[in-house]
This record gives C-alpha cells, structure tokens and sequence, in this order.
C-alpha cells in the first residue's frame, strides 16, 4: 500500500468523529450549521456537555476524544524521533538507512547508535543507505539530490554495474554480485579439486541474477590448476545470458546450459560435486524435492528472504547461505576491503610504470581515471587475489598480515610463482572473455584495439614471450606485496 494510500485513510478516521457529530447534529436534529460544526469541533476536546440525542452524536463524542488523544501521541512521537534522529546527526558518522522494514532490520542493527531510520520524509545524516526497489531509490535520489550533494548515497541497483557510476558521491552496489564473490571465498573448493585431480562437477539451480553471478565470479575465482576441468551445469532461463556473453568456449572451463528440467538429468546430479540452489521462489518445496529424489548429496541453499528451509529434517544435508544479509553486511557495503585493495593495485601499477605518487589523493584521482571495464579489471584481480591466499596457506605459506612481504615471497618456489603467475594469466583471459575479448592483432601495432576488442596477449601463458611471463609474475609480486601493507 502507498504512502499517500496509508494518509488518506488516516485523515478518514481522524475527521470522522467530526463527520458523525456534525451529522447527528445538523441533519437529525436540526441544529443550525454553524453551531453543529462548532460543537462537532468541541467534542474533540471534551467540550459536548448536552446528552446526545442520536446514536450519531453518541459515537462522535467518546470517539473525539480518543482521536484528540491519538494525535497528541503521534505528535510526541514525531517529535521525539526527529530530535532522536537531530542528536545522531550531531553526532557526527550517522547514517541514514531508508526502505522496509524487513530489509533495513539488519543494517541499523549493525549500525547500532550511528544509524538512522529513514522513512517518508527526507532526515539529515552523513550517509545515506537506499534499500528500496531500484526505482524508489533512483526517485528518492533525484528528489533530494539538491540535499544529498557532498553526502555519499549507497544505493541498491541490481541493473546496472556498481563501477559504470564515474565519480560523485553516488555508489552503486548489487547485493547479488556481492554475496557471489563472498560465497565462493567461503566454499574454499581449492583442497577438494586437488582430492580430485581438478576435476569438478558444479550445477547451479536457478538463473536469475543471483546465478549469473555466481557462475561470472565463479569462472574468475575457481582457478587452481592450468590443467583443470570444472563443469559448470546451469538449470534455468539462461538463453540471453549466453547470448551476450559469445566467447564463453574459449574459457578452459565447461558451462553447460540445460533445457531439460534437473529432475529429468538424475545420473548428473548424482555424480555433481556441489549442487548450489540459487532459485528464490518456493525454495523450500524445491529443497525438499531434492532431498528426497537425492539422498547422498549435501545442498548449498542461496536462503530466500521468506524460505523456511530451517524447519527441513536433514539439516546436516544443507549449507545455509543468507546471502542477502552477508552481502548488506557494513564491511562489505560501506568501505568494501575489495574495492580499496583493487584501488590499491591500480595505484600500484601507476607508480611503477608512470612514476605517480601513491597516496590517497592520488589513489582516488587514478581510479577516476578507468573507465568500467579496467575497474573490473581491478576488482577481479583483487578479487581472485583472496582464492590465492587460500592456496598459500594450503601450501604452508600463510599470508596474514603481521608477516613480511620479502619473507612471503621468499618462501615461495620457482615453481610455486611460475603457476601463480600462469594462474593469473588465464584469471585476465577470462576476464576479457567474459567481456568479448579474443584474440587480434590491432592494425595501429598496438596490443589492443578497445573498439574491436581484440587483444595480442590472448593466448596460452606457454605461448607468452618472456617478457610478458615476468609481467604476469612481476603481477603476483604486486598482490602480494599489497596485500601485506
């Protein structure tokens, strides 16, 4: 129901006390105009002394005081959230979060004394959050945007891609593209594709924009070996996404979009290592379907909002991920450690080829700088760089931050950065790929032709010459020796 909806129906039952008065007055008894309204307006604050002479007039005078009562209440209520909400304000760091309820719970929970409950109106704070449908938030923004100039504004859009926004104090952020890269942070699949020769089997359920994400960031992360060969199996309306992405062949690894329904490919889900259920609408009866006609397997559940998976038997065969309520977790939608890393890196790259200061200043103006494209770059460099460390502390080469850059990169081997390095080649391949890269020679003798995409150094890390090998290791230096800082 709409706000205005919700006003309308209040003022209804505020005046009508008032109506019935003025009613049982004027029209039944005869009472002259002027003198019902003004004893109808009385009645409001205990003023109708005369016994009522109608049911009309009865009902009005012990309902207008209940109504006198009830706006009096709603106006110290106001009252006392705008002064809560000015004290916050004055704070200093406050934070104001608008949409419903159920979405914005769990960010002011975590925001704690800094938060602040945005509602109709517009309420001053440092910062603001916008929860809402993507249309509200875009209208709330243009609204106010006058008010908001020199705030950041974190606005929820699931259409278009956090980086496309160039400066400002607008950011964008994608709850589902966020909760994809985490999830695959927390399913650490490093140690069992080495148990099975880097050999996977991954079906994903489901291919809204939760899946599509999950398999783009999943291509990028899940690399462990340049000889290894995961099967992404995809159960869902997948027709346009493999459209638009046309150079997904030419990525090591196998996606496979089935027409059939899962329940009709029995022996693949059988054989599947990891069956990620990403489908929102009637997720528990389509858990418990699959529990039933699946026995052995255990489930990764992306949770819907409204899902009651919770009350399933075998719970020790789900792997619950509240993927929403991660994804909207502060560390990840405020200062996202990703984004300041991949920032870090472009910085880095600045200095050693151009010669640019690395500070603050100048790690803000270089990002400006990218257009969307080199900024996802970053980010799925800064990004594949977590899955690395993973593989370092799998190899006894912890990489926490109290240890020395030179002492990490001296405990590597020869061949330990030689497959990092060739790792990171193909983690930039892909990225290009999925963005319709391929390989090219550029007429103007350049390496790449933006335009037409195309790219010299699309081609196997072994066909590399040895000046672009020492990139790519000159590249895992790089991460590493940021990541240490």
């Amino acid at each position: 129901m709409s706000n205005n909806r919700i006003n309308i129906k209040k003022t209804f039952i505020f005046i009508l006390p008032f109506i019935l008065g003025t009613y049982g007055l004027f029209w039944l008894e005869h009472i002259p105009l002027q003198d019902a309204l003004f004893s109808s307006v009385a009645m409001y604050f205990l003023n109708y002394g005369d016994t009522p002479a109608n049911i009309y007039i009865e009902i009005a005078r012990w309902t207008a005081p209940l109504m006198t009562a009830s706006g009096i209440i709603f106006a110290v209520s106001v009252l006392h959230t705008r002064w809560h909400n000015w004290i916050i304000y004055l704070r200093g760091g406050s934070i104001a979060v608008y949409g419903e309820p159920d979405q914005t719970a769990d960010v002011l929970n975590e925001l704690g004394r800094k938060g602040i409950k945005g509602k109709e109106s517009f309420v001053k704070a440092d910062r603001y959050i916008l929860l809402d449908d993507e249309s509200k938030n875009f209208s709330f923004y243009r609204t106010n945007q006058s008010r908001l100039t020199g705030k950041t504004v974190y606005l929820e859009c699931s259409s278009l891609q956090a980086q496309t926004v160039i400066g400002g104090d607008l950011k964008l952020f994608c709850p589902e593209e966020t909760a994809a890269r985490l999830f695959w942070k927390q399913a650490r699949l490093y140690q069992q594709s080495c148990d099975s020769d880097h050999q996977l089997k991954i079906v994903i359920l489901g291919f809204g924009k939760l899946g599509e994400e999950l398999l783009l960031w999943g291509l990028q992360d899940n690399l462990f070996s340049p000889d290894q060969l995961i099967e992404y199996h995809i159960f869902g309306d997948s027709e346009g996404f493999s459209c638009m992405h046309r150079e997904m062949d030419s990525i090591g690894d196998k996606v496979y979009f089935h027409k059939e329904e899962w329940y009709q490919n029995l022996s693949l889900m059988r054989d599947s290592d990891r069956i990620i259920l990403c489908t929102q609408a009637s997720q528990t009866e389509l858990l418990k379907d699959l529990l039933f006609t699946i026995p052995v397997k255990i489930f990764d559940v992306f949770m819907a909002e409204d899902a009651s998976v919770d009350f399933l038997e075998a719970q020790e065969r789900i792997r619950l991920f509240p993927w929403r309520r991660e994804a909207l977790r502060l560390s990840n939608l405020l200062d996202e450690p990703l984004l300041e890393r991949a920032k870090r890196i472009n910085l880095r790259y600045s200095h050693i080829y151009m010669g640019v200061p690395e500070d603050d200043k100048t790690k803000e103006a270089e990002w400006k700088k990218l257009d969307s494209f080199t900024r996802y770059s970053n980010i799925s460099s800064a990004d594949y760089h977590e899955i690395r460390l993973q593989m370092l502390e799998t190899w006894g080469i912890p990489a926490d931050k109290h240890s020395s850059d030179n002492k990490l990169l001296s405990e590597l081997t020869s061949a330990q950065m030689e497959l990092l390095a060739e790792l990171e080649h193909i983690r930039w391949c892909r990225y290009h790929y999925l963005n319709n890269w391929t390989y090219g020679v550029p007429a103007n003798g350049k390496n790449k032709d933006k335009n037409l995409r195309i790219h010299t150094d699309l081609i196997p890390y072994d066909s590399l010459s040895e000046e672009d090998k020492e990139k790519d290791r000159e590249n895992i230096r790089i991460l590493l020796n940021i990541i240490m800082d």
